[in-house]
């Protein structure tokens, strides 16, 4: 229990020698007594930070902080946290050139808010100090940053930079950057972390511009010279609105993770499982409103599973098709594309989507002509009720058995079998989602499929400007 509070001002500082000793008295007392300080710059935020205990907490107060750098670096536990929080949440404002690093364990932070400026270094916010002293079992909670993106879009930064193992961001928003550089990155190497374990869920990415060149991914997770290691982070129940900053709106590099309940919205990409094996595609909602480059999810390497999505008015083609299966070179680099083998794709609905397109990039003058194998393609629903009719395949697809799949109206000759041609109707429902009626219990997704609620995403204190007016309502999930 937090039994002292604490307000430091320097201004009304006691004599120097008593103050050091009432600082050093407070901030070594037991966890059982926590200390709470509320500061209200970056001098006394140094001073409280010095020797932080499990359970102690400090508060920045209101105002702008400009140009403040904030380490936060302890040693919390489950039980106790070592805890940063602002006084009013969406009145602590830090702007200019200022950024957040923690470094420790049991760290929590929240309610920040970055705004008019851009970070003084290579992450906004950032789970590690060094290197050597990364963040484990942390979480940023509450995150605003708002158009916070260096002006010289060639320099490269990230605004939120995972280290480490079992971080979260969650309920977080993030919107604007224009700078090259993933717009969340968890960075692996066997020094700062291989198994993170990190959890990224109920954010709100804003609208991403277009950058016009590689590194405009709104999250990556890895990097292709680690991506045969698993990660096994989780991305869960975030919302992504016109997150348009290059093809890969997610850039998947590592092996098994998981991507569940996620809602794409008018998002010039696509999810992109580009290297690392074992990865889950799961719950997630792709709506397109037909807008131009519009995509859903691409498969590349081995034992990945897409299942129980549902794709809407998807525009995208090639990469960004609703769904793309890649062809691969037969002895790829770490960088190159591996074979796509033992892929499940089941229980997908596509409607009115433009291309679900096998073969993807295939190129045999490039040596990129190794087609999918061992894999399936199973129970998955595609009804276009306008004159589209979405499959194409560029290779063979002998190597993906396909059953118990319907398409409305006619099943495409691009199928060698197992898809029927069947009249579909559709009904929407309380989602926004439409759903075959009556029934179709063994084929698409899950008709109770819950699509993530916006307003369950970021935070209730400060607006969410998106890309345009939603055109639909939708069904939440807790938070």
């Amino acid at each position: 229990m937090r039994t002292e509070s604490t307000s430091y001002r320097p201004s009304n500082r006691l004599p120097g020698s008593f103050l050091a000793t009432g600082l050093a008295i407070c901030l070594t007392t037991s966890p059982a007594q926590a200390a709470s300080w509320l500061v209200h710059d970056a001098a006394e935020f140094t001073t409280a930070a010095a020797a932080l205990q499990p359970g102690d907490e400090i508060v920045l107060a209101d105002g702008i902080w400009a140009d403040t750098r904030l380490l936060l670096k302890g040693q919390g536990t489950e039980a106790a946290p070592i805890t940063l929080r602002v006084q009013t949440p969406g009145k602590v404002i830090l702007s200019g050139r200022s950024d957040l690093r923690l470094a420790g364990s049991y760290l929590q932070v929240s309610n920040l808010v970055f705004r008019n400026g851009y970070a003084p270094g290579d992450a906004v916010v950032a789970f590690r100090e060094s290197s050597k002293a990364v963040a484990s079992h942390s979480r940023v909670t509450g995150l605003v940053i708002d158009d916070y993106t260096n002006p010289d879009a060639s320099d490269q930064d990230y605004w939120v930079s995972l280290y480490g193992s079992h971080n979260r961001l969650d309920h977080s928003q993030l919107r604007g950057k224009t700078n090259a550089g993933p717009t969340v990155v968890v960075v692996r190497d066997a020094t700062q972390g291989l198994d993170n374990q990190h959890r990224i869920d109920h954010n709100w990415f804003g609208p991403r511009p277009l950058l016009g060149v590689n590194g405009g991914e709104t999250i990556r997770v890895g990097t292709s010279d680690t991506s045969l290691s698993d990660s096994n982070s989780t991305v869960e129940n975030n919302w992504f609105e016109g997150c348009d900053g290059e093809t890969e709106i997610v850039s998947n590099k590592s092996g098994g993770n998981t991507y569940r309940g996620n809602v794409f919205y008018r998002s010039a990409g696509a999810l992109t499982l580009r290297h690392g094996n074992g990865n889950r595609v799961l719950d997630n909602v792709f709506l397109g409103d037909d807008k131009a480059g519009t995509g859903g999810v691409r498969i590349i390497n081995t034992d990945q599973t897409v299942s129980n999505n549902y794709f809407e008015r998807l525009a995208g083609s090639s990469n960004r098709s609703a769904l793309a299966i890649m062809d691969a070179q037969a002895d790829p680099p770490l960088s190159g594309y591996a074979p796509v083998v033992n892929a499940t794709i089941s229980r997908n609905t596509f409607v009115d989507v433009a291309k679900i397109s096998f073969g993807v990039g295939h190129d045999a003058a490039k040596g990129i002509d190794v087609a999918a194998s061992n894999s399936r393609f199973s129970a998955n629903l595609i009804v276009n009720r306008t004159s589209k009719n979405p499959p194409t395949a560029a290779s063979s697809l002998a190597g993906i058995a396909f059953s118990g799949n319907v398409q409305s109206p006619q099943a495409s000759t691009v199928f060698p079998s197992g898809v029927e041609s069947r009249s579909v109707t559709l009904q929407q429902a309380a989602s926004g989602l439409w759903t075959p009626t009556p029934a179709l219990p063994a084929t698409g997704a899950d008709p109770a499929l819950a699509m993530t609620a916006r307003e369950a995403t970021g935070v209730d204190w400060y607006p969410k400007v998106g890309e345009v007016a939603l055109s639909r309502t939708s069904t939440g999930v807790d938070r």
